[in-house]
């Protein structure tokens, strides 16, 4: 077995293979991130427009009190942060990228359905973030102007944001430093001026009764709040491999080797994921409506400096989550799907794609979109941490996955995938846990059949 970290001539062989050196093991040298970057960076994938949306559809669509909703978002963004430690730990580990990680489980070619599973979820929210972004900056436009250009507007916020992003994952960083706290009191302004507006208290809110209507199951919401982030808990890697470590992080315990990974996410991810559902259920309490603008829109009409600060405020929480949570990764799928591409020039097929896709025409549904995204990526996850801790027992070659004679489809893997999206389907309401187990346990059975045959 070879290691990114002692194995630069490896490094070299592999990269005339796969031609792209985004998709090569990182080195101690591309190691850069500290705790508080990735504090920082999962703070900026958390606070966007979806995540003040979803908890306000939840509540609207009735069945559940603002608290209730506020523990299921606990428990869904606490398994996502679970699940990204354990795929985030090949990452710190051997310093490969999911694209390359899953070939082991479907195959070189295998690997690029996997991969296109994943980065569906990642241009549907490009395309829909960029949309609500472009609405709060027309509303600004409007306020300030009496003029409405939206298109126009789109077109050059998109590409504002598509070139920050195609310049590398450290800079998305640099934006989170200058953009998270600047949101962070933004937001508690805006909450608490809408409770002094409507004169009511955060227990009362906390403590209201669900309003009328049916909505979804308990596990049901949780697999909602969890939903789309399934895609990040597929990116652990991702991110975990540019973490700065001690030289051979391989010979680290499990615990040490991810401690970062699990400190950052836990305040950054689960702790903020809390607290902006908490704004979403508030605004959404307050003034029936779960749209964001449209509700700086209600409790600003009067106020157009505080409209103006309140759409200003939902631009920086589209742009940081955008780049990091859903550009980035998709760009890595690319990359592994087209080597010869640069990452910048990726980075903008993204955009290109994702706009072509018009995703925003599902953003009154997005509950519903999460709901579908959980059973969708479910699958690719159980097949994934199966393989890696059951069938592998934590050890890969990493050289076999860069050889140019691996398998271009394995089927265990691939038959797998498709029980589980059957399972997600079937039982959709249960999305996510459904999909998971059925993926994980076929794969471990029909692993165990070719190790037998072998």
């Amino acid at each position: 077995m070879s290691l990114p970290s002692s194995c630069t001539a490896d490094n070299a062989a592999a990269s005339a293979r796969v031609e792209n050196p985004e998709l090569l093991p990182s080195l101690a040298a591309d190691r850069t991130l500290s705790m508080w970057d990735i504090i920082v960076l999962c703070a900026g994938m958390v606070v966007n427009v979806v995540g003040l949306v979803i908890p306000g559809q939840v509540l609207l669509r009735g069945g559940y009190s603002p608290y209730e909703i506020l523990v299921a978002c606990f428990w869904g963004f606490s398994l996502v942060t679970v699940l990204i430690v354990l795929t985030g730990d090949i990452g710190t580990k051997y310093g490969l990228p999911f694209t390359v990680i899953i070939r082991d489980c479907f195959g070189k070619k295998g690997a690029l359905v996997g991969s296109f599973c994943r980065a569906l979820v990642c241009m549907t929210w490009t395309g829909v973030l960029l949309f609500f972004g472009t609405e709060a900056i027309n509303t600004v436009l409007h306020t300030l102007t009496g003029a409405s250009a939206f298109w126009p507007v789109f077109v050059i916020f998109a590409a504002l944001q598509l070139f920050n992003a195609s310049r590398n994952v450290k800079s998305m960083s640099r934006f989170g430093w200058v953009a998270i706290p600047i949101l962070a009191v933004a937001l508690v302004v805006l909450v608490f001026w809408l409770l002094a507006k409507y004169e009511v208290t955060l227990p009362a809110v906390l403590a209201s009764s669900p309003l009328p209507g049916e909505g979804f199951s308990f596990i049901t919401v949780v697999a909602i709040f969890s939903g789309g982030w399934l895609s990040e808990a597929l990116n652990g890697s991702d991110l975990s491999r540019k973490i700065r470590l001690p030289e051979h992080p391989e010979r680290l315990p499990f615990l040490r080797r991810n401690m970062k990974l699990m400190v950052g996410f836990a305040i950054g991810f689960i702790g903020t994921g809390v607290m902006l559902s908490l704004a979403g259920l508030i605004c959404a309490y307050l003034t029936n409506n779960a749209d964001p603008v449209a509700v700086v829109k209600t409790a600003f009409a009067a106020n157009p400096a505080a409209l103006i600060f309140s759409c200003l405020v939902i631009v920086m929480a589209q742009w940081s989550t955008n780049t990091a949570a859903n550009i980035f990764p998709a760009t890595l799928i690319l990359l592994n799907a087209f080597p010869k591409l640069s990452f910048a020039r990726a980075t903008w097929l993204v955009g290109l794609i994702s706009c072509a896709m018009m995703p925003w025409l599902l953003a009154s549904y997005l509950d519903y979109v999460q709901m579908v995204f959980s059973a969708l990526l479910a699958p690719l996850l159980g097949i994934m941490l199966v393989h890696y801790y059951v069938v592998r027992k934590g050890e890969l070659d990493v050289d076999e996955l860069y050889d140019a004679d691996l398998a271009d489809w394995k089927a265990p893997g691939l038959l797998s995938l498709g029980a589980g999206l059957v399972a997600g389907a079937v039982f959709h309401d249960w999305a996510f846990f459904a999909a998971f187990p059925v993926a994980a346990l076929c794969h471990l059975f029909l692993m165990r059949r070719v190790q037998a045959a072998a």
